[in-house]
């Protein structure tokens, strides 16, 4: 089952505060994923008591995936998922898990990524790495907005089709309720639409730069 949360987030302060390497060599990234193989749209759907997973099982596992690739996981962050399925027509949720990670470059952060794909069979992972704003290869933006709902999130979602079909979703950490976002640069506009139609502050949004890729296996 593809993991479509894995396309979505962003954060701020200590969420995705970059990390650093004492060995001066680290990359800081993020790697977004989940183990889990079910659509759940709604919270009275089967299998729905996946979304109240603390998922540490799941964060040990990847830990140790991920350290056998060569990259270090320096933290983690559970958050909940709010994305739209083509398939279904209708919003869905799913539980998962943003690694913090420190990589020595970019291919180290895709090996990492393609090994918990097919540790966890899932078809997509979303990896982030941390760029200065104008690099040339920083393609997307990380927005973090706080304070919002999920389900006030999850109806701004389907209300838009524009951001349905070019930000896909979102993502709401589950400790302070912080809205994630992934968006091209080019689609700033229609994040920040959806955030405002969110119930969301613009002015309280951070944003970081970098270069993102949605890894299939």
């Amino acid at each position: 089952m593809r993991s479509v949360l894995v396309w979505l987030m962003v954060c701020s302060g200590s969420v995705f505060a970059p990390a650093s390497s004492a060995a001066g060599s680290c990359q800081p990234a993020e790697l977004f994923a989940t183990d889990n193989t079910w659509v759940i749209t709604g919270p009275d759907a089967q299998a729905a008591g996946q979304l109240h997973d603390d998922l540490e099982p799941f964060e040990r596992q990847a830990a140790i995936t991920i350290a056998q690739t060569g990259a270090e996981v320096t933290g983690s962050t559970l958050v909940d998922g709010v994305f739209w399925s083509a398939t279904l027509q209708q919003i869905a949720y799913e539980r998962a898990r943003q690694f913090h990670l420190c990589v020595v470059d970019e291919p180290a952060l895709h090996i990492a990524a393609e090994a918990m794909n097919r540790q966890f069979h899932q078809e997509t992972a979303l990896t982030f790495e941390y760029l200065p704003q104008g690099a040339p290869e920083a393609d997307a933006i990380l927005i973090a907005v706080p304070h919002i709902d999920i389900a006030r999130f999850g109806d701004a979602l389907m209300a838009d089709s524009a951001a349905r079909q070019r930000l896909l979703g979102g993502s709401v950490t589950t400790a302070d309720h912080t809205l994630l976002l992934v968006a091209a640069n080019r689609d700033l506009d229609i994040a920040r639409q959806l955030v405002e139609q969110a119930g969301g502050s613009w002015a309280a949004a951070t944003i970081d730069y970098g270069r993102r890729e949605l890894v299939q296996t």
